[in-house]
């Protein structure tokens, strides 16, 4: 209880309470009836805390966790993507109609434009929270919406990977995903601007689980290691993970959930903003 009460910041008299009062989890004992808590309980617990924080009542918060704690968090605020772009909405037309020869124009409009920084924070970003809204209000089906963040992803990894490689010497980054954390395109996009700023960049994807990111990093030495915290879920394991990287190595985070995770560095809520900031300050010390 007290390591679950570290990694949610939820006190173990009020985890308690949830238990017995809401049924919210349902921890194994052990032998000398210690109760014990898995990733599952640890992710419902944290969205829990956020519906309470954000006003709900605990006894309703309760309820929407356990009948589907994804989309409890769903409703949760988070903060807003900028919309200066004039084809924010061509991702969700696409997701409705599946629209594959728009889609593989929108990307290759976009990705062909030498300003990535500009691709990102004013369109790319934008127009995934609004594609992730409008599924929330049933406008794109489940499908539809993978259909274009996997062709997404796709553009992007081939973005990345066909960008001149940066000279080994220079400062390198980590970047990637704590374990259980599988919403990558943010992180993949700040990894692509800071590769097209120059910087040697080790990407290693998402869910990546604690003891691979410690040997990596104790092996690289990288002059930043960058972290994501997209969903509510993913609170605790970048709190561990943070916790475990942070003697190693400087700690950066971004994502929607950045702020609820102390400690690290916090790069703020423009993924390539941000990447051409901490490209410019690791040119400075190398």
């Amino acid at each position: 209880m007290g390591r679950a009460a570290e990694l949610t910041g939820v006190p173990a008299g009020t985890l308690r309470k949830w238990e017995q009062r809401y049924g919210v989890v349902n921890p194994q004992r052990t032998s000398g009836n210690y109760r014990l808590y898995d990733d599952e309980a640890v992710r419902r617990l944290s969205v829990m805390r956020s519906l309470v924080d954000a006003g709900w009542s605990a006894q309703e918060a309760a309820r929407r966790v356990i009948d589907d704690a994804a989309t409890a968090q769903a409703e949760i605020a988070r903060p807003e993507e900028s919309a200066t772009d004039p084809r924010i909405e061509e991702l969700i037309a696409c997701a409705v109609d599946f629209d594959v020869p728009r889609l593989e124009k929108v990307l290759d409009e976009a990705f062909t434009d030498a300003d990535v920084v500009s691709v990102v924070d004013d369109w790319l970003m934008p127009s995934l929270v609004h594609l992730g809204k409008a599924w929330q209000r049933g406008e794109v089906t489940v499908a539809g919406e993978h259909f274009v963040t996997s062709a997404v992803h796709r553009r992007m990894a081939f973005t990345f990977q066909t960008l001149p490689a940066a000279m080994n010497s220079g400062p390198r980054a980590v970047v990637g995903l704590a374990r259980g954390a599988r919403h990558e395109l943010g992180v993949l996009a700040f990894a692509l601007v800071l590769r097209s700023h120059g910087v040697p960049v080790t990407y290693l994807g998402g869910d990546l689980p604690l003891e691979a990111w410690v040997g990596t990093v104790g092996l690289i030495s990288p002059a930043a290691v960058v972290l994501a915290v997209p969903m509510i879920e993913d609170i605790p394991a970048v709190r561990e993970a943070a916790a475990a990287l942070m003697p190693l190595s400087p700690v950066l985070l971004g994502g929607a959930h950045q702020d609820e995770v102390e400690g690290p560095r916090h790069l703020g809520h423009r993924a390539g903003a941000a990447a051409v900031a901490l490209a410019t300050q690791l040119a400075a010390a190398s």
